[in-house]
């Protein structure tokens, strides 16, 4: 079994992604700077902070702090409770104080200070509604400050808002739309805290700060925009550096939450109220840097080292550890794998990790695709696998045969759910091995041409799984499928690891209230996503329609896609209708199918998959009465 929680041991190759964004915060040049770190859930990006944090500690002149964002949730006020929390930190951190020792009542006089000023912003109850016009307008320009100040300020103003906010009176018309009087003491507070804080780091003689800033997407919308606002209207002075991880989805969502209002009032035009919500966001981060995908190979490469930390012990662990790490540094396209164990350690190998190597590596690319390329899913499906093996073992069975069929059929289990249920009914209602199970097995291994019955079968990954040793005819499948009764891999499979973009945009479009807006959704949000989400999307489509082949807005969502020239949405439908009775598509799709024919030249696949739905065919020729 396998740990799930953040390291500092690279078994990713991750180190490069920590060195990279070191050089970047260390460079004097780039300060003061905000970079996201930008992920899915479970891509990393909490270890390379770890590996972050563990490489600037060795740096003589930065002072590296880390926080989990999610700490501050329970906070009211987790601007204040951040602000707070990093400033008790400096104070606790010994370096802080290294280069000063002579002078640390200075420092200590310092802290002081600044503690009496956050105790008195939190009396003024400051928010960047009332320190933005100074705090900003000094440091970013008046672009900066499309930001939530006064309501019926913006609204009085919309004609040339835009004007305002950028020319040279940007921070008057600001001013102006608070009283100044009465928050002027907060302007004041703002100004000397920053000056405070910037002093205190010139008094430490430290060459820079490091903030470290994890989990920040878990925390509510609010506290996100807050804590953004913390760093950047507070913290954000000369010799700091910051590095926020977090789903930039979901952290993007966040500000058009929070600001949906102040968007709106700013443009009454969507698109432009979309893109003054990225700009938004570019104000808070500097530097944007996203995780890549692992590779095929990258994956291979993951999951034997799983597999060397869970079956070799500390010491050769650890000689294999730190080779790879000399090897990524001068391959970073390559393939740690086998051979290079195997030369380093030689004779010190346990029996067994050369087979399970052997046999698990080639469904490298199968455990990558089906698991979204994803570390902690493919982790989290290997701890799976060893604990159904340990079921096995339970009930005497230990041969890797076994052992290694159940990795085939968890596989399946993950990627083709249909075909997982149709193999139990299949090994459940038989004594032996099943006539079924054997045909499709003489099939793939090349003995047989009949799949009559069995298409959902032909399909090249499922095919090669099926023939891969040991088969599944060669062991006890009752005993495989009992230790597979629990919800280990049914939690990670189907919507739960579609992205939660993908999901937003299907629900989107899914729940559209009229065909022009589907329309709208499709030529916009659809086709801004990726290949790799545009299967996804489809996915979730097609799953609507096997439960539901009625489903009009499933089809709806298909005509829109195709008719915007979606990527694959022609062939993903093709594939959907090869695997549901067309008979129940409605007939008042009729048009929709008519268009979709016509843009294909009466595509004849299309015609022979439609053609036994007779109501359907009529309406697309024009003659199906509205009544009938």
């Amino acid at each position: 079994m396998w740990s799930d929680i953040e390291t500092t041991e690279d078994l990713l190759g991750y180190t490069v992604h920590a060195s990279l964004l070191k050089s970047v915060v260390t460079n004097d040049k780039n300060l003061p700077i905000t970079i996201g770190l930008y992920g899915d859930w479970g891509s990393g990006k909490s270890s390379i902070l770890k590996i972050l944090e563990e490489e600037l500690k060795k740096d003589e002149d930065t002072v590296v702090v880390y926080f989990d964002g999610w700490s501050f949730e329970s906070f009211d006020d987790a601007k204040m409770a951040l602000i707070q929390g990093i400033v008790d930190a400096l104070e606790k951190e010994e370096k802080f104080f290294e280069k000063v020792k002579d002078k640390k009542d200075d420092l200590v006089a310092a802290f002081k200070k600044l503690r009496k000023s956050i105790n008195w912003m939190r009396v003024l109850k400051i928010t960047a509604k009332t320190v933005v016009p100074i705090a900003t307008a000094a440091s970013t320009g008046g672009a900066s400050l499309i930001i939530p100040l006064l309501m019926d300020a913006f609204s009085r103003n919309k004609e040339n808002l835009a004007d305002l906010l950028t020319g040279d009176k940007a921070e008057q018309f600001l001013k102006d739309a608070i009283n100044a009087e009465d928050d002027e003491k907060k302007y004041e507070a703002v100004r000397e805290f920053r000056k405070d804080f910037e002093n205190l780091i010139k008094k430490s003689n430290q060459g820079r700060i490091v903030v470290l800033i994890d989990d920040l997407d878990r925390c509510l919308p609010r506290h996100i925009i807050e804590n953004l606002e913390a760093i950047k209207l507070f913290l954000n002075v000369p010799q700091t550096a910051f590095v926020i991880a977090a789903d930039s989805y979901i952290v993007s969502n966040a500000i058009k939450s929070e600001y949906k209002e102040i968007i709106a009032v700013a443009s009454d035009d969507k698109e432009s109220r979309t893109e003054l919500g990225k700009s938004y966001m570019e104000k808070f981060i500097q530097l944007p840097y996203k995780i890549p995908a692992l590779s095929p190979k990258e994956v291979e490469t993951y999951v034997t080292l799983l597999f060397c930390k869970s079956l070799l012990e500390d010491e050769p662990f650890n000689k294999v550890r730190k080779d790879f790490a000399k090897f990524t540094n001068g391959n970073k396209f390559g393939r740690y794998g086998w051979d290079n164990i195997h030369q380093l350690l030689k004779n010190d190998i346990p029996e067994g990790l050369g087979k399970t190597i052997g046999f698990v590596t080639p469904f490298s690319s199968i455990i990558g695709n089906s698991l979204k390329w994803n570390p902690r899913l493919i982790k989290r499906f290997l701890n799976a696998y060893e604990m159904r093996s340990g079921l096995l073992a339970q009930s005497g069975i230990t041969d890797n045969k076994s052992k290694f069929a159940l990795l085939k059929l968890m596989l399946i289990e993950q990627k083709y759910e249909g075909q997982f249920k149709q193999l139990n009914s299949w090994v459940m209602n038989c004594v032996g091995v099943p006539d079924e199970l054997k045909q499709v097995e003489s099939y793939a291994e090349g003995t047989s041409e009949n799949i009559q019955g069995f298409e959902d079968w032909n399909t090249p990954e499922l095919l090669n799984l099926v023939i891969a040793e040991p088969r599944f005819s060669s062991v006890d499948m009752k005993e495989l499928f009992w230790v597979s009764r629990d919800n280990l891999v049914d939690e990670m499979s189907g919507v739960s690891l579609v992205p939660a973009k993908v999901r937003a945009v299907f629900a989107k479009a899914y729940n559209a209230s009229t065909d022009p807006i589907r329309n709208q959704v499709c030529l916009k949000d659809v086709s801004a996503l990726t290949p790799g989400e545009l299967e996804d999307l489809f996915d979730l489509v097609d799953n609507k329609i096997l439960t539901n082949p009625g489903d009009k807005e499933c089809y709806g969502i298909y005509y829109f896609c195709i008719k915007n020239s979606v990527e694959r949405a022609y062939n993903r439908l093709l594939g959907i209708l090869s695997r549901i009775d067309t008979k129940k598509i409605p007939y008042s799709m009729g048009n929709k199918f008519k268009e979709i024919l016509e843009k294909f030249n009466n595509d004849k696949k299309l015609i022979d998959l439609i053609t036994p739905n007779e109501r359907l065919m009529r309406s697309i020729n024009g003659r199906e009465q509205k009544n009938s």
